[in-house]
């Protein structure tokens, strides 16, 4: 992710990313978003329910140790939460697989030796251009 949206992060949930400037023997975070700026608003959006929750609801207050990309979707990894904020979490996660990474539209899955979410045309212009990829689909029997 870009530093500019790095830094609003940062700055708009400083609970969640009170480890910013820890050792990253302690915590992961001091590297940032490892991942594309096409979830910026979902890492946003889920940030703002976590926070929310914790204010209002008097849910822990939770700790981001690293936020990244694994497996195509985004992987955000906490100390602190409930079974409810894991569930946002959870949730999160399971639609990142279906918004580009790259730039935020629609996207799904794709397989280029290595598990990407992207948007048909950022697909088209990163990998197709490079060889042959394959969507990643259940197959129907």
């Amino acid at each position: 992710m870009n530093e500019k949206n790095t830094k609003y992060l940062f700055e708009k949930y400083p609970k969640i990313f009170a480890g910013k400037d820890e050792d990253i023997r302690i915590n992961l975070i001091p590297f940032g978003f490892e991942c594309g700026d096409g979830w910026f608003t979902l890492i946003d959006t889920l940030c703002e329910q976590l926070q929310w929750d914790t204010d209002k609801n008097n849910y822990p207050q939770i700790k981001a140790v690293q936020v990244k990309e694994k497996y195509g979707q985004l992987r955000f990894y906490v100390n602190g939460a409930n079974d409810n904020q894991y569930g946002a979490i959870d949730f999160a996660e399971t639609i990142s697989s279906h918004i580009c990474e790259n730039c935020g539209n629609p996207g799904r899955i794709y397989d280029f030796n290595w598990l990407y979410t992207r948007c048909e045309k950022c697909a088209k212009k990163e990998f197709f251009d490079k060889g042959t990829v394959e969507l990643f689909e259940d197959e129907c029997p």
